[in-house]
């Protein structure tokens, strides 16, 4: 019996493929530097409003979410973007399904969805999902992850390039992209019928300054989305809890119809989004002074390796970092399998994201790896002393 060809071109995630290794050493004490998955405690009030109910049957939701759920994502957005009303907000679970849904109302089969690469890995599994194809457009770590000039994003425009997607602050790049580049790449795409699909999930850690929202940019509310998610910010993964927000109401109908399609996100759950978005200001200074620590100490560290590159985060809490190896897919696997620090006087090592799994082509990366400051600094600190031991010892 055959599989479909979608399922057999679903890619490998480059974040969880060596979770299966860890798995065999239990007495090895991984610091684990791959996955975006903060230790930050969830807020109580997120908790307490999870753990409150008053209703003795679990029962469906709207497709479209709670409508409190949906006031409350409108102005939280509307704090930056005002005249944002319940109907231009859908709640999804989690910013993944945002990102299939705008893939599924957006793309034909065939279709393309162009995206500043290194990218995050499962764009690619969802544009599958969609039958949709991730077109790749290319920047690097010594220009801090810039978008190209426009001249240059024409090259990647064919009659089937239905939408730009870019991540601001970027995951895996750390990069944000400033209000000027963001008005420019809007126009570019509105001038050439494309839709501009803004991923804001890290937009409120931040270091130098505050991402502009897509949704701020004026005279262009028929063609912009932008996808959140309560996952990073509010430290809640496990909520999945994400939104899908655009003033084009058509999109938005048919966006209801998707969500049909699958009934609706867990109410309770909401209920806890919709506490998490009531948090105070002094809830996000502190947010960013726990990340901008995290970051520090990630940048201290690996400035002490010999031969790593690397592009300090403006916001978000990743970084890309080139190391002195031809190949960190190999030498990824060597951390988890082989290399073993006993300094501290207990086995130790690190799992980290190699490059190849953030590019479109597994050739591209093969010297760059992801690393996630979602660990106390000393921790992190720890991690990267390893690497670093690790690589006098890698050899290759």
């Amino acid at each position: 019996m055959r599989l479909s060809h979608r399922a057999l071109s679903m890619q490998e995630s480059a974040i969880r493929k060596l979770d299966q290794f860890v798995a065999q050493a239990p007495e090895v004490h991984f610091h684990k530097l791959n996955i975006g998955q903060p230790d930050v405690p969830t807020p109580i009030e997120v908790m307490n409003a999870l753990a409150a109910t008053d209703s003795p049957v679990l029962a469906y939701g709207p497709a479209s979410g709670l409508p409190a759920c949906r006031k409350a994502a409108a102005a939280f957005h509307g704090r930056t973007s005002p005249g944002l009303g319940w109907e231009h907000c859908v709640v999804t679970q989690g910013g993944s399904e945002a990102l299939l849904f705008a893939f599924c109302a957006l793309c034909d089969p065939g279709d393309e969805i162009l995206v500043p690469e290194p990218y995050y890995t499962n764009y690619n599994g969802f544009a599958t999902v969609a039958a949709a194809k991730v077109v790749p457009v290319r920047t690097r770590l010594d220009e801090g992850f810039r978008i190209p000039s426009n001249d240059e994003l024409d090259q990647y425009v064919t009659d089937r390039t239905r939408l730009f997607l870019f991540a601001n602050p970027g995951n895996p790049t750390g990069a944000v992209y400033g209000e000027a580049d963001l008005r420019r790449v809007a126009e570019w795409a509105r001038s050439r019928g494309l839709w501009l699909v803004a991923d804001e999930v890290y937009r409120e850690i931040w270091f130098t300054h505050r991402p502009m929202s897509a949704l701020q940019l004026e005279g262009h509310e028929d063609h912009v989305v932008v996808v959140d998610s309560t996952s990073k910010t509010f430290s809640s993964c496990g909520l999945r809890i994400g939104f899908l927000i655009s003033r084009n109401l058509t999109l938005m109908e048919r966006v209801e119809r998707l969500g049909q399609a699958r009934l609706g996100a867990q109410p309770r759950a909401q209920n806890a989004a919709i506490a998490a978005l009531g948090l105070g200001d002094g809830f996000y200074d502190e947010l960013r002074a726990v990340y901008r620590a995290r970051v520090d100490a990630m940048m201290d560290a690996l400035a002490e390796i010999p031969g790593v590159s690397y592009h300090r985060p403006e916001g978000a809490f990743y970084t890309m970092a080139r190391l002195p190896v031809k190949d960190t897919e190999a030498f990824a696997r060597f951390l988890v399998s082989e290399f073993r620090s006993t300094t501290m006087g207990r086995p130790e090592s690190v799992v980290v994201a190699p490059g190849p799994g953030f590019y479109a082509n597994p050739r591209e990366g093969r010297d760059e790896i992801r690393l996630a400051a979602v660990k106390r600094p000393e921790d992190i600190r720890r991690g990267i002393e390893v690497i670093g031991e690790a690589l006098a010892a890698f050899g290759g």
